[in-house]
């Protein structure tokens, strides 16, 4: 789980600092920053596994766009982020090796450079810092908002050295240095001069670098869903994945694998009952979610039942049907814990039935905190929107963990930098004063500017 996050010279990103709870909403009109949050955690996911420049080339925009620009001169030739993370008490690589996490509350500092490779301007981005420090008991904010039984169950801390610095040898050079879970072993050490890698990408199995291996896997779970319909729409074959893919992609089978793995005989579909439940409550008239099964065709399709017509295939049903599904599919699905971030909830979600929608969401990101015996686990879900009516859909949810922070873009000058045009996020005032120490801070939305927001939000202006 991703309980906070640092960027600084990443696109839109200065200097931003973002704490992250299991459910977190961010708000604000086009062009806000909200895209390029998802992206710099997209980047640190994919730095989890693959080279820096191949990372890179799966963004929007060549590599040169990642870095900061400034309104004025060159664009930056730096970018920094820093992710602290809560790990599962155990990581299984592989090749079926598991070893025990011992720490499970790890901050993970990244620095990267562009460089220029010739004279004819061709430019490479390299790791130049790279840390993993432990984070002390005594240090960790986020756990003192848990309850007793979860600090107890997620929080494990053990005394140790960091277990991985970036550090100078004796000649000079700087490398990297590797420690293994324990205070004992002897450090590895790899030169951190051209990097065209993280470290983590490098780890191959759990046994070695327990610790490591277990962010590394943290990260890589970290996904965005941007479902495309078409994938949606499309049947699997019996021999495809079984695992829902970013764009929507072998829902049928994901599905499939949900109801075999969780059925027992008194449900024999499992969780895709409860998630049929919970797709009736939001979307009028449906009432179960089963699948057609064509052994000849070696084929399986979603087909969506209602209670006035035939069940229905999932290649007229609607965008918006479609896409609550897999949500919550993704969201049910053990395989697939860790971090979502999706896009605009809203889309295709009747204005009358949204705040139901988000709190079942509410309540299956709350399964594993509050519930360790369904065996769920962790889930944290990020939703971004532009549209008001997500506010609105917040409201009954008031009084439990959740986070809504509204984004722009502002102009920063500052002495000594070049001006730039930045993301920013505060915090929404909703119907509480605001104090004198609110407006000199300008961390709060005020509740007169959501009004504008909605206001312009309904014109499309």
């Amino acid at each position: 789980m991703l309980t906070r996050i640092e960027i600084d010279g990443f696109k839109s990103f200065r200097d931003f600092e973002l704490n992250v709870p299991p459910f977190l909403v961010v708000i604000g009109r086009n062009a806000a920053g909200k895209s390029n949050l998802f992206d710099a955690i997209q980047f640190l996911s994919r730095l989890a596994s693959d080279p820096v420049l191949e990372a890179a080339q799966h963004m929007r925009g060549d590599v040169v766009d990642l870095f900061h620009r400034p309104t004025e001169g060159p664009p930056f030739t730096t970018m920094a982020f820093a992710a602290e993370v809560l790990l599962d008490r155990s990581v299984t690589d592989a090749f079926g090796d598991t070893a025990e996490v011992h720490h499970s509350r790890l901050r993970y500092e990244l620095e990267i450079e562009l460089r220029s490779i010739s004279p004819s301007g061709s430019q490479r981005p390299y790791v130049v810092r790279e840390v993993v420090r432990r984070i002390r008991r005594a240090d960790d904010k986020w756990m003192e908002h848990r309850n007793a039984e979860q600090r107890k169950r997620l929080g494990a801390y053990r005394p140790g050295a960091d277990p991985l610095e970036t550090e100078t040898d004796d000649p000079g050079r700087p490398v990297f240095s590797i420690r293994q879970q324990g205070n004992q072993g002897r450090k590895r050490r790899l030169p951190a001069s051209a990097a065209t890698a993280t470290v983590l990408s490098s780890l191959t199995t759990a046994t070695d670098f327990p610790l490591l291996y277990a962010l590394k896997r943290e990260m890589q779970s970290w996904r965005l869903l941007h479902l495309d319909p078409s994938a949606l729409r499309a049947p699997d074959s019996y021999d495809d994945p079984d695992n829902l893919a970013a764009n929507g992609g072998h829902l049928a089978n994901t599905l499939r694998r949900l109801a075999d793995e969780t059925g027992t005989d008194d449900r024999p579909d499992g969780v895709l009952n409860d998630l049929s439940a919970d797709l009736a409550a939001v979307i009028p008239g449906v009432t179960r979610v089963r699948l057609s099964e064509d052994d000849a065709r070696r084929q399986r399709q979603v087909m969506v039942v209602t209670r006035d017509e035939a069940p229905f295939s999932a290649r007229v049903a609607s965008d918006g049907t479609l896409r609550a599904i897999a949500l919550l599919a993704a969201l049910y699905d053990p395989r697939g814990a860790g971090l979502i971030c999706f896009e605009e909830p809203e889309n295709g979600i009747f204005p009358q039935r949204l705040a139901q929608f988000v709190r079942y969401l509410r309540n299956l990101v709350d399964r594993a905190l509050n519930s360790p015996t369904d065996g769920a686990a962790l889930t944290q879900l990020i939703l971004s929107s532009h549209s008001p009516a997500i506010l609105r859909a917040l409201q009954p949810l008031d009084d439990r963990e959740v986070a809504a922070v509204f984004m722009d873009v502002v102009s920063r000058v500052q002495r000594g930098h070049r001006p730039s045009r930045i993301s920013r996020w505060r915090a929404i005032a909703g119907a509480r004063q605001l104090t004198f120490d609110d407006a000199l801070r300008s961390a709060v939305v005020s509740p007169s500017e959501i009004a504008e927001f909605e206001v312009q939000a309904e014109l499309g202006t």
